[in-house]
């Protein structure tokens, strides 16, 4: 009997040790993986920062194995509203069209509009609707508002009436940057943003953005049109004197480039986004970096 234990005590032993071989290779596998992943996405931000490469480019999509290789999107940070340009009346008004958009009331879209500017802003003057220190005292948040710009996007989940917009619209944060120059670029812009900027039907937005997206209809590809300041406002119905008024809110080349490479090994995926401003001798300065 005490033989026959002991054979089974070691086979368990044994079991257990083959068991934990088999996961520790596994578990390397993964990592070696995910760190190849994230080689090919490094690889693809190489590729899609260089001046010469334009978005839709072939080069940006490479395969290199039966299971690997990197896809890289080339965007404008122009076609997100720079959030702590709010205190500009313009843009005010442009974050209440849009949240009237998505289908906040107007009452809303107002305090949450206002609240926002009054974060931004450095002085402790109450808007109409909007929230000063004593509104976030009231609630327990003595060191609110920030009287200053925004650091992150989530920040603007703290302001007062943001709730709102969370519920109605939860991808919000795709429409917003930090890191915008107070331009709007309308080659880039989704159509809610176009129709909030120039107060545009939808109708018009769609057909400005069929017309950018080239005879494939498919935006990001290699037969993409790059539209003109004075083309795009005829697309969107836009009258000499809304020109006029949006003439220091619009462009049609922003310096801002975002880009968006995902190296991928089997099942692992690696995502790194860059947003790089180009400067007036060529150069890139970089303004931010994330890895998912």
């Amino acid at each position: 009997m005490l033989v026959l234990a002991a054979i089974i005590m070691m086979s368990i032993t044994v079991m257990g040790t083959v068991e934990l071989m088999h996961y520790s290779q596994a578990e390397n596998g993964q990592e070696s993986q995910a760190f190849r992943a994230l080689n090919l996405a490094e690889c693809g931000i190489a590729v899609g920062l260089h001046p010469q490469i334009k978005p839709g480019d072939p080069v940006l999509k490479q395969q290199t194995g039966t299971d690997s290789g990197f896809e890289v999107v080339i965007s404008s940070e122009g076609s997100r509203i720079p959030i702590n340009y709010i205190t500009d009346v313009k843009y005010r008004e442009i974050i209440y069209n849009l949240f009237i958009l998505w289908k906040l009331t107007p009452e809303e879209a107002n305090v949450a509009a206002d609240s926002l500017a009054d974060w931004v802003d450095t002085n402790e003057d109450l808007r109409s609707q909007g929230a000063e220190k004593d509104y976030y005292e009231s609630r327990g948040f003595a060191d609110f508002p920030r009287q200053q710009g925004f650091t992150s996007l989530e920040e603007m989940l703290l302001v007062r009436g943001m709730d709102a917009v969370e519920r109605a619209k939860p991808d919000w944060r795709n429409y917003f940057s930090i890191y915008g120059d107070g331009l709007i670029d309308l080659n880039y812009a989704p159509a809610d943003v176009l129709m909030a900027v120039a107060d545009a039907e939808q109708g018009d937005a769609d057909t400005l953005i069929r017309e950018r997206s080239g005879p494939d209809g498919v935006a990001g590809t290699e037969d993409d049109v790059t539209l003109t300041t004075s083309k795009a406002e005829q697309l969107l119905g836009m009258d000499s004197a809304t020109s006029t008024s949006l003439a220091s809110y619009i462009t049609t080349d922003h310096l801002t480039r975002r880009v968006e490479s995902t190296g991928r090994v089997g099942e692992q995926r690696y995502k790194i986004v860059v947003i790089a401003r180009r400067q007036e001798d060529g150069s890139l300065n970089y303004l931010a970096r994330t890895e998912e």
